[in-house]
């Protein structure tokens, strides 16, 4: 496994810190971002490593840098380049894996699933399986790698076709 993929990241604060980078001509110390994103250097440790995670950034002896590929991008297609390269990371290899086998499955069903199979620690079950639907509703839903019913809990893989129930 090439790394697991926090899932408590937002798609926000992956897209604050490449803004920054570009504002630095791609290159920013870890102590500048932080005064600039006004979070201490520890606050981001999480974001930086989805972000070099995902091939966004590389970090160097306090030096953050960004690929250069995206330089040039706006959100929209830095949110597409972030969706393909969550589909070849845990957990959602295995989350699109194991709706794709079974065509739908509820938030604790998949929740369960992954747990069982190691691909994310287990949680006390009820706060576990609130965040996690947070955090799948947050990411999943905003990249358009999941479609989620409301009111049957159901989550499948997103397609062309209309999200379903209310979002």
């Amino acid at each position: 496994m090439k790394g697991l993929f926090p899932l408590n990241i937002k798609i926000g604060q992956i897209q604050g810190i490449i803004s920054i980078l570009k504002e630095y001509d791609g290159q920013i110390s870890l102590q500048e971002l932080s005064d600039e994103a006004l979070q201490r250097a520890d606050d981001l440790v999480n974001v930086l490593e989805a972000c070099k995670l995902l091939g966004f950034v590389k970090i160097d002896k306090g030096e953050i840098k960004l690929n250069k590929n995206l330089e040039n991008k706006n959100s929209h297609e830095i949110n597409a380049e972030m969706k393909k390269k969550l589909l070849k990371i845990e957990p959602f290899t295995q989350i699109t894996k194991e709706i794709r086998r079974t065509g739908k499955m509820t938030t604790t069903e998949l929740f369960h699933s992954l747990i069982n199979k190691g691909v994310i620690p287990y949680r006390d079950n009820m706060s576990g399986i609130a965040a996690f639907k947070k955090d799948l509703l947050i990411i999943g839903l905003r990249l358009g790698i999941l479609a989620y019913d409301h009111e049957n809990d159901v989550w499948k893989i997103a397609g062309k076709k209309k999200l379903l129930g209310k979002d």
